[in-house]
């Protein structure tokens, strides 16, 4: 928004590969709270810079050990590896909601009419980021390393190292930035207002300098 009313200003377009920091990602997604809060909240997110091409990923997991494929024809399908030995010991412990999760990522991966895993999105990489912290490196599970090697699929994760001096730094430039921009747009509006008057034939200097002011103040 701020990027945006700065651009038009100029007679800019703005710049769509842009990427958004930590404070714009932020505001796009709504998140609130205390500057701590809301970078927890990023964090949690576990977002990468661009979606996972689901055939590297695939590649990967199966380079790595984490899901290897048996057997696989039109009746049947069989899967090794570390995710497996992961669900296996949700389903001992009996997580019931970190096996529903694990399943339909397991799902949405292994079905040949889906492209890419959005880690864009929070609602598919925050649970993904979620296994990475409560299970990443336990053992018969995948490491820490392999879920960060999923991550570098997609540019790694975005915001796992952020600092709240950093977040807070962002907010304060944007909020500067925000004040630029305002005054800007009030310029161009005193501007235009004043233009407007002056092609009147009847505006006087005063008249026109009131009716700058008076859209400065709109």
């Amino acid at each position: 928004m701020i990027k945006t009313i700065w651009y038009l200003s100029f007679g800019v377009e703005e710049d769509e590969g842009v990427e958004m920091n930590a404070y714009e990602k932020a505001q796009q997604l709504g998140l609130t709270g205390t500057d701590a809060e809301i970078v927890a909240q990023l964090t949690a997110c576990g977002l990468t810079a661009r979606p996972i091409q689901l055939s590297e990923l695939l590649f990967l997991l199966n380079f790595r050990g984490m899901l290897t494929k048996l057997v696989s024809n039109q009746t049947d399908e069989k899967w090794t590896g570390t995710v497996l030995a992961m669900k296996a010991a949700l389903v001992a412990a009996n997580q019931t909601e970190s096996v529903a999760a694990l399943d339909r990522w397991l799902s949405h991966i292994t079905n040949p009419r889906n492209v890419t895993f959005d880690t864009t999105s929070p609602a598919h990489a925050a649970p993904f980021w979620a296994m990475r912290i409560a299970f990443g490196g336990q053992q018969t599970m995948p490491t820490l390393a392999d879920f960060d090697a999923v991550a570098d699929l997609g540019g790694g994760w975005l915001f796992a190292t952020l600092t709240e001096a950093e977040y807070a730094a962002q907010k304060t430039a944007a909020e500067k930035e925000a004040a630029v921009a305002a005054v800007i747009v009030k310029c161009n509006a005193a501007r235009e207002a004043a233009e407007a008057e002056s092609r009147l034939a009847e505006s006087t200097p005063i008249t026109i300098a009131a009716a700058a002011e008076t859209a400065w103040g709109a």
